[in-house]
């Protein structure tokens, strides 16, 4: 399979969030939130919160990966988080994953940043294998978060208010 990889433009968003409701449902994500205008508005707007590369064939899009800036005190060094890496499973092993993180990576060492840090659910053992083949270093975490309600609640909390 021969597939270019590129930046998205905002003309992608469409295509884009379909891709995006496959990657959220396979892992048991909410779907639904990253829709075409959620595209639009935060990737696409005066200051855009992430940037997607697409992996494209004569078919469309076939994969993306979602990534932002972030930073690293450990080492005092900016680099990217990969936020979502898929490919559809028809495109898979031909390379396309390993080529759009590899595209991540290039993005960011062009803007000076120093690693790219993703992470995988305990579950998915086949994107586990997957990134122990790229991965330099590995590291055994949990991730926790606080959203809707209860992050509305904990801001509330340090402004001195009572939750709404």
């Amino acid at each position: 399979m021969t597939a270019a990889i590129r930046l998205a433009a905002a003309a992608d968003a469409v295509a884009l969030a379909a891709l995006a409701a496959e990657f959220h449902a396979a892992h048991g994500d909410p779907t639904g939130h990253l829709t075409p205008e959620a595209i639009r508005r935060d990737g696409f707007g005066d200051e855009p919160e992430f940037r997607v590369l697409v992996a494209e064939d004569a078919d469309g899009l076939v994969g993306y990966a979602l990534f932002y800036d972030a930073y690293e005190p450990a080492y005092a060094a900016c680099g990217v988080y990969l936020a979502d890496l898929y490919v559809r499973p028809s495109a898979r092993r031909c390379g396309l994953g390993r080529r759009l993180i590899a595209a991540v990576a290039d993005h960011g060492r062009a803007r000076g940043r120093r690693y790219v840090w993703w992470v995988a659910q305990a579950g998915n053992t086949e994107a586990r294998a997957f990134y122990k083949t790229l991965a330099s270093v590995e590291l055994s975490t949990m991730a926790y978060a606080v959203v809707d309600a209860d992050f509305a609640t904990l801001a509330e909390e340090h402004a001195g208010r009572e939750p709404r």
